[in-house]
């Protein structure tokens, strides 16, 4: 059971965003939304699960799909409301303190700079743009040269063709 202790309020819902039940949060913290993940919305004094099937977009202003929310008229009512995270579920500052760091790769070079971590149940999972479109490169022991937190580096040896998926 959730204790309301262990909730804090990490932003509101600003808007529908479609007409198929999607919303856009404007978030004050940052947090990590995870696909599977359960977010609460304060309805009429009330903390309601919501749990988020699908995340996409900017981290301060994301569209997000919530299990139950399927149409705009359903988005619609919960608009303005606040929305809570329970804290014990959150990842370490470790997990997201990765944004900004430099994605190098041993016979590639520079791939570019991580703009997002999903911290999945196997790995953390980079996100770099490369190419127009973003990576996807899982932070596994096995690609892993070194990370230089001081110059915000991250040096990998990825196997051919993971970038290209």
């Amino acid at each position: 059971m959730i204790s309301k202790e262990n909730l804090v309020c990490v932003g509101h819902i600003s808007r529908p965003h479609s007409f198929k039940g999607e919303i856009q949060f404007s978030l004050n913290k940052k947090i990590a939304l995870l696909q599977g993940d359960f977010v609460f919305i304060k309805l009429e004094g009330q903390y309601i699960p919501y749990q988020i099937l699908n995340v996409k977009g900017k981290k301060e202003n994301p569209i997000v799909n919530l299990e139950f929310v399927d149409t705009y008229e359903d988005a619609q009512e919960l608009c303005s409301n606040e929305i809570y995270a329970d804290i014990d579920e959150q990842p370490e500052e470790s997990e997201l303190s990765f944004i900004g760091f430099e994605v190098i790769d041993k016979n590639l070079g520079t791939i570019g700079v991580v703009k997002d971590v999903q911290n999945l149940p196997q790995q953390l999972m980079l996100i770099v743009p490369y190419n127009d479109k973003d990576a996807y490169i899982p932070l596994v022991e096995a690609f892993i040269n070194y990370i230089s937190p001081e110059k915000k580096e991250i040096w990998l040896t990825l196997p051919q063709g993971l970038l290209d998926l």
